[in-house]
This record gives C-alpha cells, structure tokens and sequence, in this order.
C-alpha cells in the first residue's frame, strides 16, 4: 500500500547536534559497508544514478567515493537503521568498462521519493565540527518520485511517448487507437474519453487474465509501463532499472534558503532510460529515439538534429528541449521569465563527468522548501514530498520543480469524463499550483 507523505516544517533540527555516525539495530538492513540490503520479504526495485563530476570535490574524494541515497517513507528507511539518519545509504560503483560515475542500488517499491546526493552530510552553520568546506562539498538532487510516472506526469516526457504507449495497450486489449489531436501540451476531453475505454478494458483484462502489458521493442523496459490499479492512473511507468541525471542547467537548480540562511542548492533532473556506455535518453531505446525524434549521429557518436528542431544541444554535448519557466525571488517576490535545458538526450561520460566545476548558482531562488520530519541538523535533508491528491507526484518547492507557475508542459492532462462510460478520472496533480 502507498503511504501519502505529510509534508511538515522542520523543528527543532537547526539546535540538534551533529551525530558523526550511525549505530546498526538488531533489524538493521545496512552493510558493514552501509551500503543497503533489502530486509527479507521487502520487494525492491533497481535504481541507478549518474553522478556529475562537479558533485566530486577534493572533500568528497578524501572522505566519501561514494553516491548516497536516502528516503523517509516506506520500508527498510535510513532512520529505521541509523542513529543519525542522512545523508542515508552509500551506493557503489557500476562495474562498466568507461563509465566512472554509474551507481546503482536496490530500493524499496514503496518508497514514495528518493534524494540521492554525494553522501556527504553538510552541517549547519554554528554547529560543532561544521566547516564550510564540507557544507559546500555536499551535493544533492531534489526529492523526487520513486514509484511512477502517469500521463505526462513529468516534464521531460512528451506526448509522443504516451501516445506510443497507450497505442500499444489499445492493440494488446483489440481496441481502436485514440484519435490523438495534435496538441501536445494536453489531453483533450475527446482523447480522455477514449483512454477511458482502453483504461477501463485493461482493468478488466488484468483483473480475469492476470494481464501484463509487454512492449517487446522497448527492449530491457518492455514491462516498464503498466496498468496502474491502485489509484486509478491509467498506465504508469515505473523507473526499474533506470538512471536518474541531475541537471545541469543554472536555471534549474533550486536554491533553498529556508533552512540556512546562506542557502543550499538541490539538483533538478529525471529518470532516462539507459542504453550503456553513458548514454541515456527519453525513449527505451536509443533506436526509438532517433526514430521518433528526428536525432541522428555522426561517425564520432556526436548527435545530429533534425532540419528546423526546436530541439537544442549543450555545451555538455546532451541534447535538449528549451523550455520558458518563470522563476519567483522568495525574498522580493519578483518574477522573471528565464529558459531551461530539458534533457532529451545525452552522454553522463563525457565533459558531464570530466568537468569538475559547479554550475553557477541560479541568480533567482525559488520558492521556501516545505521539508518532512528528520533527526538530522544537515541542510541537505530538508527535503519535501506532498503535494496535490498523491504522494508519488514531485514537488513545487525549492526542493521540488523549477517552476513556480508554468513549467508544465501539460497545463491541463488531467479530465474528468462523465457519461456513458461512468466517471474516469486521472487523480494525481503534477503540481501544487
């Protein structure tokens, strides 16, 4: 069962004092090397990240070498297993030949949102032990879902994808496609009616058949997607095997300042769908990709866009989706319109990896993080995670989405169909607005 998380204010964490390590319990789940092992009967799922070279700092090479991962709600949490609960867990490596920043770890399937960062617990200004140089070495990425995605739910996922998708589930129950519009920022009420009808067929297929949604040419993700029963989503994607890629792009980097005055910066990002070697992207499959995107490469591996793209590459080579957000100063309360990468495309092995300077910082934060319940004093744990009618959707929060607005591309995904077919309904809101 998905517990709903209740996001509240962080008291009484600025005067805890620093606890430097954590004591195992007679039910602990962590290694002798703190990495983490599933408790037996825990259902997990495999999680990996790419970790940006700027994340690997002097302080970080002498004390850590490590990703770190942490979550508050679900089974086998850090707090159930440290005296000192963040930065959480410490994940390993992948052994890939040319890849040194992979890590991969299992997690529990019902945990709601993850953080990973660096594993370095960066203090509190005027605690005991604090040092600047440790506080500015502890990077982290927002809090963010770990369960699924539905319709849209995310940024990076155009409509195309869903489409495909759903397209697939219609042929699997012998139903007619949706007459998709060519509106690509939203469902209309005619689409919403017609998924309603594949939804409601695929409910009952999966109730008398047991059915399981296979997608043969999304390869190793072939039953990524699925027929979400719970909370009546339609089809969800699920991040099994996965990499999560922070975001580089200064503008989508949220600057917190309700913890510590001075501020701390959380990574924006999102779950691709990896092809090894580096790669990753928004479709299973990089051949999906180029077929549906238009993006093609060079003899040197480089991507090649298509005639008159909207699409843009980086300077870090990846390629991306320009978006116009507006981003709110939470001290003034002034707005400005900025635009930001949404990758779409990209390589975490190259520059992503070699160059070891932090993005600047953004010029204009966001808005006060609301941050769940935590022993720890370290800035870097108050992290986030309601919002709307689930708890799986992210955040708008310093912590959450860049946006304070607009950033969605999908303003209105989410009907209410009444009629014939009874009431269908998408129940989870990608943003507290």
């Amino acid at each position: 069962m998905r517990k709903r998380i209740l996001s509240v204010v962080l008291a009484g964490a600025l005067s805890a004092s620093i606890v430097a390590t954590g004591v195992v319990t007679a039910s602990a789940t962590k290694n002798p090397d703190d990495t983490y092992t599933p408790t037996p009967g825990v259902t997990a799922k495999t999680y990996s990240f790419a970790m940006p070279g700027a994340w690997e700092s002097d302080y970080w090479t002498k004390n850590e070498k490590c990703a770190g991962i942490y979550w508050w709600t679900g089974s086998d949490t850090p707090g159930s297993v440290f005296t000192h609960d963040w930065p959480g867990y410490k994940v390993k490596t992948v052994d890939e030949e040319g890849v040194k920043n992979l890590y991969s770890t299992p997690v529990p399937a019902d945990a709601n949102q993850i953080i990973f960062s660096n594993h370095i617990d960066g203090g509190m200004p005027n605690t005991e032990g604090f040092t600047w140089e440790r506080f500015y070495a502890a990077c982290q990425i927002k809090d963010t879902p770990a369960q699924y995605y539905s319709f849209m739910e995310s940024d990076y996922y155009t409509k195309a994808l869903w489409k495909y998708v759903w397209d697939k589930a219609a042929d699997a129950v012998e139903m007619d496609h949706v007459n998709w519009s060519d509106d690509e920022t939203q469902m209309t009420k005619d689409e919403a009616a017609e998924v309603a009808a594949i939804y409601e067929a695929l409910q009952a297929a999966v109730e008398d058949d047991e059915f399981e949604l296979d997608i043969p040419e999304f390869g190793k993700y072939a039953k990524n997607f699925y027929v979400e029963m719970e909370n009546g989503d339609g089809i969800a994607q699920n991040f099994d095997n996965m990499v999560f890629v922070a975001n580089l792009d200064k503008n989508t980097i949220r600057k917190s300042y309700t913890i510590v005055p001075e501020g701390k910066d959380t990574y924006d990002g999102d779950w691709f769908f990896y092809y090894g070697k580096g790669e990753y992207g928004t479709w299973p499959t990089k051949e999906l990709l180029m077929e549906n995107t238009g993006i093609t490469f060079d003899d040197k591996g480089n991507p090649v866009l298509p005639e008159k793209s909207d699409l843009v590459i980086d300077e870090y080579g990846s390629v991306n989706q320009l978006k116009e957000v507006t981003l709110t100063d939470e001290k003034t309360g002034e707005s400005r319109k900025v635009k930001v990468n949404l990758m779409v495309y990209g390589n975490f092995t190259g520059k992503y990896y070699e160059d070891k300077t932090a993005p600047e910082h953004p010029s204009v934060p966001t808005q006060p993080t609301t941050v769940a319940p935590t022993a720890s004093p370290d800035a870097t744990s108050a992290t986030g995670a309601t919002k709307g009618s689930s708890s799986n959707s992210s955040t708008n929060s310093a912590n959450g989405s860049v946006a304070t607005g607009d950033f969605s591309f999908a303003a209105v995904i989410f009907v209410v169909v009444v009629g014939a077919l009874g009431v269908f309904y998408f129940s989870r809101k990608k943003y507290n607005k």
